[in-house]
């Protein structure tokens, strides 16, 4: 069997064997595609996403099989566990052959390669944005999500947007709506704000499609300074742009 006919299998049948005894789920290639655009996610994020459900309908009673899945997918080689420096939180991040085994299975979509360490840098920031997602997808207000790992890495996706342009993903809405987010943890320069704030308005209206890619900008501020000027600096444009709190944003998970 090779690994196009392995992807074949997993999206008409739900599963195919694979080696050591692993068996892929379309579950599996899930979370592996998720990691992937995530850059990590820890056992916690991955069972509020994927397992806190059942099959049955009903509630998850303990995190084991989700814990038990991971390290089978990581004994396997398509997801490898390690340890952030602030946390002694285990956090898994998928490998070249997860990689491989999401992009057979979804020959059509766009599949980011693996991030190879946890960048320290952005470590904070990013957990947020892996929260923020869990939270909207789980409550059904998102869809579709385009990590901002993804739009560094096309310039189509991300509307002709490079590098710390891009907002920290976009996804839509059950009405279909387009939105960006941009989560903001500490105070930018005015000059910052005005800058991205006037290049997103620009794309908002543009009547170019390829650059027109969100609809609406939803800034989630955890600082009360950042929610005043952005409030100020945007309300002028209505409706393009929405601002919340840290509280009243992750209140909502």
């Amino acid at each position: 069997m090779n690994e196009l006919d392995l992807g074949k299998l997993i999206r008409e049948n739900g599963r195919v064997k694979k080696d050591r005894g692993v068996i892929l789920t379309e579950r599996d290639i899930e979370v592996i595609e998720f990691i992937l655009d995530m850059k990590f996610s820890s056992v916690e994020d991955i069972f509020e996403r994927f397992f806190k459900v059942t099959l049955a309908g009903e509630e998850a009673r303990s995190n084991e099989w989700a814990i038990r899945r991971l390290q089978q997918l990581a004994k396997a080689g398509y997801l490898k566990g390690t340890f952030s420096f602030s946390e002694r939180t285990k956090f898994y991040l998928a490998t070249p052959k997860g990689y491989k085994a999401v992009s057979d299975a979804k020959p059509e979509a766009y599949v980011i390669k693996p991030s190879q360490v946890i960048d320290h840098r952005t470590f904070a920031h990013d957990r947020l944005v892996l929260e923020s997602r869990i939270i909207l997808e789980n409550q059904r207000a998102a869809s579709c999500w385009i990590s901002d790992k993804k739009l560094r890495s096309s310039r189509e996706l991300a509307g002709g947007l490079v590098h710390s342009n891009v907002p920290d993903g976009i996804f839509k809405t059950e009405s279909g709506e387009r939105v960006a987010l941009e989560l903001e943890l500490s105070l930018k320069s005015r000059s910052q704000y005005i800058t991205k704030v006037r290049k997103y308005v620009s794309m908002m209206r543009s009547e170019n499609q390829a650059v027109k890619v969100f609809d609406r900008v939803l800034y989630v501020c955890a600082k009360q300074a950042t929610i005043d000027y952005l409030t100020k600096e945007t309300k002028i444009y209505g409706s393009l742009f929405e601002v919340q709190s840290f509280n009243t944003f992750f209140s909502r998970g």
